[in-house]
């Protein structure tokens, strides 16, 4: 490990700046809502201030925002309050959750996939991660990323194709 001297110290202001996009999307991506997706991004980083004596590299540092904003994410969206208020925002979710002024469409739809399949095709396709990285991130086995791939990129390409299948 690193002595007191030369361990790895985090620059809060660098890391937002390099990294608020990143989280807030994946927020997004498995809340499905901006209002939640902010609580978690903001909730993402005040943990890294709670805990940035953990972080031993930037590339751990990367790794350790996604495992957070997922999880972050995943409590949100399981919470009483969501589970129990989830029929309002059914009709609003896709009307007011662009993040992005003049997205593209193949964006837009992979946020309407259910989250399980959302976060893997994101973090491959928009992070560049390996389906090895992405295991390891999400605690998953490699062949269930391949499959929530597979599977995820079947729903996107019927919903892109104008068909609205949902699982």
């Amino acid at each position: 490990m690193n002595s007191p001297d030369n361990r790895y110290r985090v620059d809060f202001e660098k890391s937002i700046e390099r990294y608020s996009d990143m989280i807030y999307r994946i927020a997004v991506t498995i809340t499905k809502n901006e209002e939640d997706a902010k609580d978690v991004f903001q909730e993402t980083f005040l943990r890294l201030v709670r805990n940035h004596e953990k972080i031993v590299s930037e590339e751990h540092l990367k790794a350790w925002l996604i495992r957070v904003v997922s999880n972050c994410a995943k409590t949100t969206v399981s919470s009483p309050w969501n589970r129990n208020t989830q029929g309002f925002e059914k009709e609003r979710e896709t009307q007011e959750s662009s993040y992005e002024p003049g997205e593209n469409r193949l964006l837009s739809e992979l946020k309407k996939l259910p989250q399980k399949y959302s976060v893997v095709l994101y973090l491959y396709y928009y992070e560049g991660y390996s389906i090895k990285e992405i295991g390891k991130l999400l605690e998953k086995n490699e062949n269930t990323i391949k499959t929530l791939m597979s599977r995820g990129r079947e729903l996107l390409r019927d919903k892109l194709e104008g068909g609205e299948q949902d699982e």
